[in-house]
């Protein structure tokens, strides 16, 4: 790895990270769906520009606009919105570990259904997952709750997260099987201006009108959009290029030790042990189901 895609790998863990602390400020004025459909829409706006720019990538759009289609829902509508509902009441920290999940998920839905065997150390790392997210869970799934209603309420934000993480697994998933042939640049710019226009009239029905929104908020919901999505997918691309995908997508596992200094730093989050635990954790299964080598990853 060179010392600009380091840079570059260091760059985008900040970037990422910084969008579940944008979900925090953001979403409590915005409301869950008025917020993913702008993060949406505001990225589609900046990826518009590389279609008109590129007739490579407009022939891409053209031709795979139904499988595009599908992977805007899967890796950007339906798991923004599903974050933003998660972001009321998870911390940045704890979002940003079940995020780093998604490995873990999309080998588990490559071997079911796409016909890619797991190895015993990935299958090894998905048990491994489980036992973290059961660990992130465990306040609400044994604090001895004495109402159903309890238990759901203490369980659903966490389940809209990881169901998050399973949209980005299949949209993955078809991305990796069915659009090959089609470049990054044209696969990120297609998905998400696809879903920046289903996002459009959720936007326009949702969005807070008559309340004050603060500038603090706008610039969240502008920063996720341009920066956490767009700009940070541009950067995600050209790291899959120089360094390969199994390197590139280890970044999930950088990303949650960024949110949760900045949620301590910026949101004065709490460092609960339970949370620091069941990330390790999850690290741990995720590292493992990635098969990668840390001297791997260090050598050029």
């Amino acid at each position: 790895m060179s010392k600009r895609d380091l840079i570059t790998f260091i760059t985008l863990s900040f970037m990422w990270s910084l969008s579940f602390v944008f979900y925090r400020i953001g979403v409590p004025e915005f409301g869950s769906l008025a917020f993913a459909s702008l993060r949406v829409i505001f990225a589609g706006l900046v990826m518009l520009v590389f279609i008109l720019v590129k007739k490579k990538n407009r022939e891409g759009l053209r031709k795979n606009w139904q499988l595009l289609a599908l992977v805007g829902i899967f890796s950007a509508a339906l798991p923004f919105v599903l974050f933003s509902l998660s972001a009321q009441s998870v911390n940045a920290g704890v979002l940003a570990v079940l995020n780093a999940s998604v490995p873990m998920m999309s080998g588990f839905i490559a071997s079911t259904f796409f016909k890619d065997r797991l190895s015993k150390k990935q299958v090894l790392g998905l048990v491994i997952g489980v036992i973290g997210v059961t660990i992130l869970m465990s306040e609400s799934l044994f604090a001895g709750n004495e109402s159903a209603e309890g238990l759901l309420a203490g369980l659903l934000p966490m389940g809209y997260a990881l169901l998050a993480c399973v949209g980005y697994a299949v949209g993955a998933n078809i991305t990796r099987s069915y659009l090959y042939h089609v470049s990054p640049v044209a696969i990120t710019a297609g998905s998400l201006i696809i879903a920046s226009v289903l996002m459009l009239p959720v936007a326009a029905y949702e969005f807070p009108y008559g309340q004050s929104i603060s500038l603090q908020a706008w610039v969240a919901v502008i920063c996720i959009g341009v920066f956490s999505t767009a700009i940070a997918l541009i950067f995600m691309n050209q790291l899959i290029k120089n360094i390969g995908p199994t390197r590139a997508t280890s970044i999930t596992l950088v990303i949650p030790i960024f949110a949760i200094i900045l949620g301590y730093v910026l949101l004065g989050e709490a460092l609960d042990t339970r949370a620091v635990i069941g990330s390790i954790v999850i690290l741990i299964g995720t590292y493992l189901s990635l098969e990668l080598s840390i001297t791997k990853l260090l050598r050029s």
